[in-house]
């Protein structure tokens, strides 16, 4: 019999001999190493906080009080409802025909018209306003304007939305046909009713709302001139837009127009209502109470800071 002999193990095998120095690794680092031994350095990704914080600081520089915005919005919904008024007449002549003079002329004028690049254009313009589209950009332009700080009108903008709940029921009260093939060239069938358009009943409100919002609240400049012009020139054309694409008759898009300003202009008066609860006159600033001030747009700090700079000198 043979006794098996007990060798020692050498040391290499058991550690390996490159050690790693624990010393330069992060502790507050998980222990994330490769499959040799050595550790993977940790990834820094950008902070984000600095860059909120000077869209916030621009935000707050560039922005009126609030009161004044409540002055500017109070001008600007008194020419609004001025331009609306006697028009309603339109939807109540629409229950009773079904075409109104100049909806087969003009849709033929329009649609004559055949280029490839207004093709593209007024699809472009019509397209953004199908749900799959308007829900993402409204969420995503009220997320901007809560994280700017300007709250209450992040609200507002979600509240434009409401303006499909009268969009619906006009249309299950009139009940008029769309276009057809057989009268015009129809580019997407949609099978609920034409009266009013529903495209034109969510631009008015939601780019409307971001026209008055961006005039009233922020001071004139580069930015807030250009996105105002885009959110006009959205509102001006998805009109034509959805005549040209066999979508609706004229009548249908002047009625989305007339509908949709009514409720703009409801949504205007309340939010003035709010706006000027929530910025009071400076007698009255102490009762505001704490719960509701994180709806107050960042402008007042700016002119209560100055304020208080010329009572102390």
């Amino acid at each position: 019999m043979f006794k098996r002999s007990r060798k020692s193990i050498p040391t290499n095998l058991v550690t390996n001999k490159k050690a790693i120095d624990l010393s330069q690794v992060d502790p507050g680092v998980k222990n994330t190493s490769s499959p040799v031994g050595l550790p993977i350095p940790p990834v820094k990704l950008p902070e984000i906080n600095p860059v909120m914080t000077e869209a916030q600081r621009v935000a707050a520089t560039t922005s009126v009080s609030g009161r004044r915005a409540v002055s500017r919005g109070t001008m600007f919904m008194a020419l609004y409802l001025w331009m609306l008024s006697g028009a309603v007449i339109l939807s109540l002549i629409a229950r009773r025909t079904q075409f109104f003079p100049g909806d087969m002329s003009i849709t033929a004028r329009l649609q004559k018209n055949r280029q490839p690049w207004l093709r593209r254009f007024f699809f472009g313009v019509s397209e953004i306003g199908f749900v799959q589209y308007a829900i993402p950009q409204t969420l995503g332009v009220a997320g901007i304007f809560w994280a700017l700080r300007f709250r209450l009108e992040a609200l507002f903008i979600l509240l434009t939305s409401s303006a499909t709940l009268l969009n619906v029921i006009v249309k299950r009260v009139i009940k008029r046909p769309r276009p057809t093939n057989n009268l015009v060239t129809v580019v997407k069938v949609i099978n609920e009713p034409s009266f009013p358009s529903g495209h034109v009943m969510y631009y008015t409100n939601f780019y409307g709302l971001l026209i008055y919002l961006l005039a009233t609240n922020w001071r004139s400049g580069r930015i807030r001139n250009f996105l105002i012009g885009i959110c006009a020139t959205l509102i001006a054309c998805i009109g034509p837009s959805r005549v040209y694409l066999g979508a609706h008759w004229p009548s249908d898009v002047a009625a989305g127009y007339i509908y949709g300003g009514l409720w703009f202009s409801g949504v205007m008066a309340l939010y003035l209502r709010v706006k000027a609860w929530l910025h009071p006159a400076k007698a009255a600033k102490g009762v505001l109470s704490n719960a509701i001030k994180p709806l107050q747009q960042p402008g007042d700090e700016e002119e209560k800071d100055a304020a208080d700079t010329d009572a102390q000198q």
